[in-house]
Parts: C-alpha cells; sequence; structure tokens
C-alpha cells in the first residue's frame, strides 16, 4: 500500500514536472501570443484600477452591440495588483490557473481510480489543445477552469443526496460565469443543462427543495448583475438587440441542415482530435473509449448517472448548435474538451473491472508518459522573438535612442487600434506625441497583407520635406526613423 502510495506521488510529480518543462520556456522568453485583444483588455484593467470606477461591460463579441461580460477584466485586476501590471504577468497568472485545473481534474478522478486520475492527467498535460490554453491570455480561455470547476460541482450534485448550500450557490454561479466568459457558450450550456433536471432524478431532487434552487438561482444571477446593471443605465440596448438578433438573425453565410451538421462533426472531430498529442494516440484512447461503452453493454450495467449526464451533456451542445444555421466558431465551446476527457475517464473505470483491461491501462499510462516525455526532451526547445517579446523589443529599441527625450511616435497596425503598443509604453510611463518633435518622429510599421493600405498609410503620414530616413527590421516590423532637414 505504501509502495502506490509512492508511486502515485512520484507519478504526480512527474507530470508536474512536465507540465512546468513544456510551457514554462515560452513565458521566461516572452514569446506568447500578444494581439489587439490582449492590449486593449490589459488596457481596460489598468483604467479600471487608475479611475477606480469597475466597468460593467466586457470584450466585444461577433455580434454588434453585444458584449461577453465583465468578469474577465476583473479577473485580470488580480494579476495586475499582484505584478504592477507587468505584462507578462498576466500570461503566468493564466499559467497558474491551469496548473491548479491540472489537479482539480487528477483530484476529481483520484476519488474514483488513482492510476485513471494519472492517466487522465498526463493527457491533460501533453494535450497540444491545453498547451495553448494555458499559455495565452483572453476571455474566452478563462471558460476552461471554470468550466471544469462547474462540472465538479455537478458530479457533487450527482454522488449526494444532501448538498452543502454553498454547492447549490457555486454551481448556479460557475454556470453563469461560463456565460459571461463566454457570451456564445451561454446560449447554448444554459438550455442544456436546464432540460437535464428534467432527465436526471438525481438533479430534480436537489431543486425539489427550495431553498437549494434559490441559492442555484442567487449564484447565477449574480453572475449577471454587472450586465443587469449596465443594461438598466443604458436602457436594455444589449437586450434589444439580442431580442433583434434572435427574433431576425443576420446570419452572414447561412447553411441548409446537412452543411451545418457536417460542419459541427468536423467541429467536434477537432475538438476530441486536439486532446491528443498525435493520431495515434486519438486513435488508442477512441478505441479504449468505445471498449469502455461496450463492456457496459455487454455486461448490461447500468450507465453511471454522472457518465450518463456527461454524454447528455456532450451531445445535448451538439445538438443544440444544430439549430445556430451560421458559421460555428471552435471559440463558442471553449474548453468543452474537459468534459470529452471526463467522459473517456469514467469510461476507462468500467474496463479498469478487468484484470486484462487493468494491466493494458498501466502499461498504455507508462508508455504514453515515456514517450512523450522522451519527444519532448529529444526536441530542440527555442526561444523565438515573437509575439509579446517581438512588441517588448520594438518598444524598448526606440526608448533606448530617444534617451528619455520627448518624441513622436506613429504607428500602423492593421487592427487599427496599437493597442498592444499603448500598454507596454503605459507601463513604462511614457507617452509619446503623434505630432513631430523637433523635425523628427518614429515609425512602427507592421507588415500587412494589403500591401496598398500599408503603403496610403505611410504616403499620408511620411513627411513630404526633404528628409533623411533609417530603418530597423524586427523580424516582419520597420522601426522606421525619419529627420525632416532643415
Amino acid at each position: 500500500m505504501l509502495s502506490k502510495k509512492w508511486g502515485y506521488i512520484l507519478t504526480l510529480l512527474l507530470l508536474s514536472f512536465i507540465f512546468l518543462w513544456i510551457r514554462t520556456p515560452s513565458l521566461f522568453s516572452h514569446s506568447v501570443a500578444y494581439t489587439y485583444d490582449q492590449g486593449r483588455d490589459f488596457l481596460k484593467t489598468a483604467e479600471m484600477i487608475e479611475s477606480k470606477k469597475p466597468t460593467f461591460i466586457g470584450p466585444t463579441t461577433g455580434i454588434n452591440g453585444l458584449n461577453h461580460g465583465p468578469w474577465w477584466y476583473y479577473v485580470l485586476v488580480i494579476p495586475y495588483l499582484l505584478t504592477g501590471g507587468h505584462t507578462i504577468g498576466f500570461y503566468w497568472f493564466n499559467f497558474i490557473l491551469h496548473l491548479l485545473s491540472l489537479f482539480i481534474l487528477i483530484y476529481l478522478f483520484s476519488r474514483w481510480n488513482t492510476i485513471l486520475a494519472l492517466l487522465i492527467g498526463a493527457i491533460v498535460v501533453f494535450a497540444p489543445y491545453f498547451i495553448g490554453a494555458s499559455l495565452f491570455v483572453g476571455n474566452n480561455i478563462m471558460v476552461l477552469p471554470t468550466l471544469l470547476l462547474f462540472l465538479y460541482c455537478v458530479s457533487l450534485l450527482f454522488e449526494r443526496k444532501k448538498g452543502k448550500l454553498a454547492l447549490y450557490f457555486m454551481t448556479g454561479l460557475l454556470l453563469g460565469l461560463v456565460s459571461e466568459f463566454e457570451l456564445s457558450f451561454g446560449f447554448f450550456i444554459i438550455p442544456v443543462f436546464a432540460i437535464s433536471f428534467a432527465i436526471f432524478k438525481e438533479l430534480k431532487l436537489h431543486i425539489q427543495k427550495g431553498k437549494s434552487a434559490i441559492l442555484m438561482f442567487a449564484g447565477f444571477f449574480i453572475a449577471f448583475v454587472p450586465r443587469i446593471l449596465f443594461e438598466l443605465k443604458n436602457g436594455f440596448i444589449q437586450t434589444k438587440v439580442l431580442f433583434s438578433f434572435i427574433l431576425e438573425p443576420k446570419l452572414h453565410n447561412p447553411k441548409a441542415f446537412i452543411d451545418v451538421f457536417v460542419d459541427r462533426l468536423t467541429l467536434f472531430y477537432g475538438y476530441w482530435s486536439s486532446i491528443f498529442p498525435h493520431t495515434i494516440w486519438m486513435v488508442v484512447f477512441s478505441v479504449l473509449l468505445i471498449a469502455g461503452f461496450v463492456s457496459l453493454f455487454v455486461k448490461k450495467k447500468k450507465l453511471n448517472s454522472y457518465l450518463s449526464f456527461m454524454v447528455y451533456f456532450v451531445v445535448g451542445l451538439f445538438t443544440i448548435s444544430l439549430v445556430y444555421k451560421d458559421n460555428f466558431w471552435g471559440n463558442y465551446y471553449e474548453g468543452i474538451q474537459y468534459a470529452m476527457v471526463i467522459i473517456l475517464g469514467l469510461s476507462l473505470i468500467h474496463l479498469w473491472m478487468s484484470h486484462f483491461f487493468r494491466k493494458v491501462l498501466i502499461v498504455i499510462l507508462c508508455v504514453f508518459v515515456s514517450i512523450n516525455t522522451a519527444q519532448l526532451f529529444l526536441r530542440e526547445l527555442q526561444s523565438n522573438l515573437d509575439g509579446l517579446a517581438k512588441h517588448e523589443v520594438i518598444v524598448s529599441s526606440i526608448i533606448s535612442k530617444t534617451e528619455n527625450r520627448p518624441f513622436c511616435l506613429r504607428i500602423y497596425t492593421p487592427p487599427i487600434h496599437p493597442y498592444t503598443y499603448s500598454y507596454l509604453l503605459k507601463q513604462k510611463g511614457i507617452n509619446p506625441s503623434s505630432e513631430w518633435v523637433n523635425g523628427t518622429c518614429w515609425f512602427i510599421v507592421e507588415a500587412d497583407s494589403f500591401a496598398k493600405r500599408r503603403q496610403d498609410w505611410l504616403d499620408t503620414h511620411m513627411p513630404k520635406d526633404k528628409h533623411t530616413k533609417k530603418v530597423i527590421h524586427v523580424k516582419d516590423v520597420e522601426i522606421q526613423y525619419y529627420e525632416v532637414q532643415q
């Protein structure tokens, strides 16, 4: 028993180390995605803290006039205060949330089977999707830890005939937060979960007690309080947009049902395949998943209630998505991979009952970790000058040459608003002028697939008088320095 305990602890430590080894090089080198969205969100967070006025609305969605909730900005306040607004601090904070999520998922399965808990944990550690999510900062990425906690709370509802009052509140709150972090997900997850109370007696049992139902609704309501306050202040402007979209949807690319069905199948296949580091592993675990369900029917065992819910949850989300006849982007169901991983783990529990499959699963755990770890150590770890790192080099290069003197800076970036550079300059306490200073000006000119648009901007902003020009290249970005000859 003692050796099993130490084996579990050592494997958990190994997985934690690999989790760090895969992800931290990008954080240390600052080679993380840093775009218009991140710059905008960081600036908004700084604005809230400086003005001491919280916003009640979040980032924009794909529907004009309809926004995500502001909770993403509230979350960003934490790393901002902890790191003094240091840009990479937001990414480290997100990384820590995903590391904690890994432990939560392993703990969830450890209550049922420790070996399978480690196997599921290993899948998450090496999963391309989860690696990318732990290094990307955005409102949709916050859905992952929130959704996992929500599904964890639901598992407790299935296990307990009587739940603690805090559990009901947290379940409702987390459901609301998933919706507010990614509004599109909310349109679908809320009705799917609401219908589940009519299907699963374990859930129906909980809401039959008035206090539990009230607490669950109270948590759900609190998640939308900032949005409600915004609506009250602005004459229900977003509510009108939402009803207008529901009653008269403006579809960009309407499709026939068969095309919608095929698109959703392709999308869900993409969700599933993104969990595995290689197609071979996807095939292996797909076979095991099917074998787990087949063993249930062969042995004529009743499907575990929570597993039944999870299958219903994914199938329900797939089915309800068919109602939407337009393009359905992958981020609409951000984090659904956690639900798929949980289904996989629960199905493997039934295989564990077989002595033969027990050995097979232990071998798969060892081989999966060994092969992927070996590939990790054999690959050449590179520090790429990209994303945030590239932007920091550009800004630092200009600052070092201006030597704290007032200077002019004009920025061309395809998204129009140069939020990325604005935030980095703000963090350094520098506020350059957009007007020429002593006949000189610095230009940051990003690459653009529309070459004419870029050139038109340059033609408009370049000096017309006789001048000298110096150019520094930082990957695909040009730092241009103009000095008008007097």
